[in-house]
């Protein structure tokens, strides 16, 4: 278990006790004159202070600092006065630490310090050896987490390009969310609370404050234009109103902006458009209104027991608590009867509604409450059936009774099965029996509500995050926002339709939703709020809290905060995310999306191209924001355009998002592609299979070589001009000594690096299958001409060989793996497209040519690589002619000769070309190699090489059609 800072301070006290023991208890004896000197001197003290005595210990260490701090006079030979100083630091620091108060880390750095310090003032070495580990320790730890957390803030931010200012620089976030100082809580709208005074937040609490971090939506706006009406004495307004929507769905702020709205605050305090708002319905005077307002909460409301009051009345039902918050007492008094009775109080409700007019009445949670009264017990709220008796009556008199208006809020019914709502919001089947009796009684009379649009949903988040900009911020708003919709509508085939339209709806929603970008919105409105548990308007402001903040201290960079900005590695994002999926999805984020390690990095930390703007880990991220709440469904993946949309930033090349997703295919464990849909599921991929059997053969490095030598078996049939090919012969013995020129393509394992010398592996290879034929001595070493692997290449072949036979397995088992028709034919693609990939590599890999010369004894074997145009055009053109000599009546063939028999170019040139010619028509499609004329020596002449080089192809087809005429 990982030591914390207490556990470190506790440590280093216990080695302190033990470093000071020896020299206090010599001090303290020679002072007190006795070897017990601590009941002497907790004797001496209790003489002075007039106290009980108390028991002291030598291995107390706050005994032992004590010591050295009030007896500091005896200690002078030992301690000077700083490091009795020390003591006195330690004395405070071991007080701290006895009741439990909590350690920063600079604060045990320090402690361990001063500790280390004093225990080398003592000469006690061995302790504070021990004491320097620990601080150590704590350094590297902290540094450790210093380092984590700075990679975590900066690795994904990147500079827009095309000269956009940061969106940090142009808006910026209420205090709270800058800080990070913000709860669930916070964004829980509480009826209950506001109405009793206990609501903490001023957002809520705070008649002014709440109108001017709330978007007045158009809902919102005919919600309290109704009210406005129907209070002020307008017999045609709507007398009741269901608020009817989804989980999270604004219900309760709805609520609450009507019950601040008549809470008497003068109209000349609220915001601009809230006192446009009233002055267009009639601008009453809502001081002289003086509506009284009942706040009905049913989750705060007791089902099972009376409610007592503040001067001793016990309320039962919720017909009770509406007569108390109308009138206390008084009103109370009018429906008494009933209350206690649990009966439904008729006429009496009518006389007590009607007296305490203009009111507006709120029920939240009707259908929390209702639920408790589904059962044989009886109760003092009453029955079940008493409770929808009740509401009838409400309704019809609320309908009858001028300048009363009562609001309800019940919740939806799902989408998926028709009159059912979310268990997690009706709660179970007591619930749903509630919300259907309720619907039935308020949806005869009461008007529906229409909740805020997705557009309108842009501003409530934006404004309740976000501070309003200036007027400069405004204008680099719509700079960035033509920016983008230029971006979209130059590439309108990489993005979808209504981004890359002509028209400005897109411009427009960029910047009604900045610094946020509409697809980031749109995905949390459209896809995350689908989910259980994820309230629609609640969960949306939480988590983008918390994305906000994380930006914000990282220093983001961004122009706009897109899908692919979202830092999934932050934990507080992390948890807001994963809290509504299943408890797999933390370890595949950390293992193939985000975070340090992940695939994602590696990829853009492989390739500079990608990772100069982390387009990798942009791209992974985006993906999860847009397809992972869709995994349950049928609609399974992000699509391209999208995936697109969410991560391009102006500034980027979009030819880098092809490669970014093909090696998130090749490499991720748990990443899909299908028809143009990307996702990462919670199962592993058949990707993940071919890997895993393609990492099991890093330890089988001959089964890989196998399959590039079975590749190259192919050549033997391509021979060309060549007498034979011989294919990976595994020693001399098998290259036989014959005196017709041969091509040798060497075993991968004689693979050689361009700086290799005469003495490496690959060259005595050569040597001695120039030299030897087994035990016997080679006769014809001319006429060997080797090809050789790079080494450098040869590791990407390998790589490529591995995946192939991997994904090849995956094939042979489809059966047994149970593959799914898109698997099979995701395995056949990747079978055909590594099969070519390593038929490329080979071609790239064998590209040395190894030969005999003899200009000096250490250039027994001479090699040359592929070189390119330039350089073939600067070499020389000299070669050494093979004269021919005739095989029947119509085959030629070349025969070493001595080069001084055919001096002219006329004779060189077409021998220089065939030889080029022999080399590509052997191995197939290999890069030019400069392969020398092979000669020997004749009459004492000394054995010499000369590089050859190719002509046009136009000569070398007049040179082979000269060699089969025999001339």
């Amino acid at each position: 278990m990982a030591m914390n800072n207490r556990d470190r301070v506790g440590k280093a006290f216990d080695l302190l006790s033990e470093g000071l023991l020896d020299e206090v208890d010599e001090v303290m004896t020679r002072a007190y004159k006795t070897a017990d000197w601590p009941a002497a001197w907790a004797k001496e003290d209790a003489q002075r202070r007039g106290g009980p005595l108390r028991t002291l210990t030598k291995h107390d260490v706050q005994v032992q600092l004590r010591a050295i701090t009030e007896q500091g006079y005896h200690f002078k030979d030992v301690l000077s006065r700083a490091q009795q100083g020390f003591a006195s630091e330690l004395r405070e620091t071991r007080n701290l630490w006895a009741h439990n108060e909590p350690f920063s880390s600079d604060d045990a750095s320090r402690a361990l310090d001063t500790i280390e310090r004093l225990l080398h003032a003592v000469g006690a070495v061995d302790s504070a050896e021990d004491v320097r580990k620990l601080r150590v320790d704590l350094q590297r730890t902290v540094f450790e987490d210093q380092t984590r957390k700075q990679v975590k803030r900066t690795k994904v931010s990147l500079e827009p390009g095309s000269g956009l200012r940061p969106w940090r620089e142009v808006i910026r976030p209420h205090d709270d969310v800058a800080r990070g100082a913000f709860t669930a809580s916070e964004f829980a709208a509480d009826l209950h609370l506001v109405h009793t005074g206990q609501a903490t937040s001023p957002e809520y609490g705070d008649p002014v404050e709440f109108f001017t971090r709330t978007y007045l939506t158009e809902g919102l706006r005919d919600l309290l234009s109704r009210a406005l009406r129907r209070l002020n004495g307008e017999a045609g307004a709507s007398p009741v109103v269901n608020l009817q929507t989804n989980f999270g769905g604004g219900k309760t702020h709805s609520m609450l902006a009507l019950y601040h709205l008549f809470s008497g605050t003068p109209v000349k305090d609220f915001p601009q458009e809230l006192q446009e708002l009233i002055a267009a319905n009639g601008n009453p005077d809502l001081g002289a209104l003086d509506v009284r307002r009942v706040a009905l909460v049913g989750t705060y409301l007791k089902a099972g027991s009376p409610i007592i009051k503040d001067d001793g009345t016990e309320v039962r039902t919720l017909w009770g608590e509406l007569a108390w918050q109308l009138g206390g007492r008084e009103a109370y008094d009018l429906i008494a009867e009933d209350d206690r009775a649990g009966t439904n109080p008729g006429e009496a409700l009518r006389t007590l509604i009607v007296r305490y007019s203009p009111s507006l009445i709120l029920i939240d949670e009707w259908v929390a409450y209702a639920r408790q009264l589904v059962t044989d017990k009886e109760l003092p709220s009453g029955s079940f059936e008493t409770q929808f008796t009740f509401a009838q009556s409400l309704t019809e008199i609320v309908r009858s009774a001028p300048g009363v208006m009562l609001v309800v809020s019940i919740p939806a019914s799902d989408t998926g099965t028709e009159g059912r709502g979310s268990d997690i919001e009706i709660g179970g089947a007591n619930g749903q029996l509630a919300l259907e009796r309720l619907q039935n009684v308020i949806r005869r009379v009461a008007d529906q509500w229409r909740p805020s649009s997705k557009d309108e949903s842009f501003e409530i988040v934006r404004r309740r995050l976000f501070q309003a900009p200036n007027a400069e911020g405004l204008t680099t708003i719509s700079a960035v926002a033509r920016s983008f919709t230029n971006l979209y509508r130059n590439n309108t085939a990489l993005f979808p339709r209504d981004a890359a339209s002509p028209n400005d709806d897109y411009e427009k929603r960029i910047r009604a939703s900045y610094p946020l970008h509409p697809e980031l919105l749109d995905r949390l409105y459209e896809d995350w709020s689908t989910l259980e548990r994820f309230q629609r308007t609640r969960g949306v402001l939480k988590l983008v809290s918390s994305i906000v903040h994380e930006l914000w201290a990282s220093n983001d960079a961004s122009p706009l905060i897109l899908p692919g900005n979202v830092p999934l590695d932050a934990t507080t994002v992390n948890t807001d995310l994963t809290q509504y999926l299943e408890d797999q999805w933390k370890p595949i984020i950390d293992s193939d999306i985000d975070g340090p390690g992940s695939t994602a990095q590696q990829i853009d930390l492989d390739r500079p191209n990608l990772g100069q703007r982390f387009v990798t880990q942009r791209i992974a991220r985006t993906i999860f924001m847009g397809a992972a709440p869709r995994i349950k469904s049928t609609r399974k993946g992000l699509d391209k355009q999208y995936l697109w949309l969410g991560t391009a930033v102006p500034g980027d090349t979009l030819g880098n998002f092809g490669s970014a997703v093909e090696l998130l295919a090749q490499r991720s464990t748990y990443f899909y592609e299908e028809q143009g849909h990307y996702w990462f599921d919670t199962q592993p991929s058949v990707t993940k299979t071919a890997n895993d059997y393609a990492e099991r053969l890093r330890e089988d490095v001959e089964t890989v070589w196998n399959e590039i030598t079975r590749r190259l078996q192919g050549e033997e049939r391509v021979r060309g001009v060549f007498d034979r090919v011989h294919i990976a012969p595994s020693s001399s013995a098998d290259i036989p000594d014959l005196e017709d020129t041969r091509l040798v393509i060497a075993h991968p394992r004689h693979a050689r690096r361009k700086q290799d010398g005469a003495d490496s592996a690959a060259h005595a290879w050569v040597r001695d299958a120039i030299e030897s034929k087994g035990a016997s001595q080679r006769i014809h070493r001319n006429t060997l001409i080797f090809l050789l692997a790079d080494k450098s290449e040869l590791e990407s072949l390998e790589a490529a060989a591995r995946s192939y036979l991997g994904w090849k397995r995956v094939q042979a088992t489809s059966d047994s793996l149970n593959l799914s028709a898109q698997q099979r034919k995701q395995t056949d693609d990747w079978v055909s497209r590594l099969d070519q990939t390593v038929t490329d590599r080979i071609r790239d890999t064998f590209v040395w040519a190894v030969y005999p010369g003899a200009v000096r004894p250490d250039q027994a074997v001479r090699t040359c690589r592929r070189q390119g145009p330039r350089l073939r055009r600067t070499i020389p053109g000299r070669a050494r002619q093979r004269q021919a000599r005739a095989r029947g009546s119509t085959r030629h063939r070349l025969r070493r000769a001595d080069p001084r028999s055919h001096p002219s170019p006329r004779t060189r040139r077409p021998v220089a070309r065939r030889w080029r010619d022999h080399r590509r028509r052997a191995v197939g499609l290999l890069h030019p190699l400069h392969l020398p004329a092979p000669t020997r020596p004749t009459r004492g002449a000394r054995q010499r090489h000369r590089t050859v080089t190719l002509g046009s192809a136009r000569r070398q087809r007049a040179v082979r059609h000269r060699i089969r005429q025999g001339r």
